[in-house]
């Protein structure tokens, strides 16, 4: 019986560790964030595809904002031509800072498409 109950796990630990600094995280370090999901019919609304908040474009592998102030979640380039210049969030219309600007890691895709691939050639030789 006794080695039965030294074959569990360990329990989790009561905070998961932060990704960036491995120390528990703490509430006031999450942040909300405000997505918009493409509307399909055969879909439901959280199913669907993720949408900028500003441009309606489809959400992919592209360079992704996030502004720690209002929530929303851009494409890199609308971010650039629209919010940069003025400091303030084309949706919400609520200033920011500079230390208010996330930028997303893209997603990594299984396809050979994705990232940097590199193909080299191999010719046997017989010796």
């Amino acid at each position: 019986y006794e080695k039965e109950i030294m074959a569990f796990p360990s329990p989790p630990p009561g905070r998961p560790p932060s990704p960036m600094s491995g120390e528990p995280l703490k509430l006031k370090q999450l942040i909300p964030i405000h997505l918009v999901y493409e509307q399909d019919e055969g879909i439901s609304n959280n199913g669907g595809r993720v949408l900028c908040s500003v441009s309606q474009k489809r959400i992919t592998t592209q360079e992704t904002i996030a502004i720690k102030s209002s929530g929303q979640v851009m494409l890199a380039s609308v971010f650039n031509e629209l919010a940069k210049p003025t400091m303030t969030c084309p949706v919400t219309g609520k200033k920011f800072k500079d230390k208010d600007v996330i930028k997303l890691i893209k997603g990594k895709s299984g396809f050979a498409a994705s990232g940097n691939v590199e193909a080299k050639k191999y010719n046997p030789t017989l010796t």
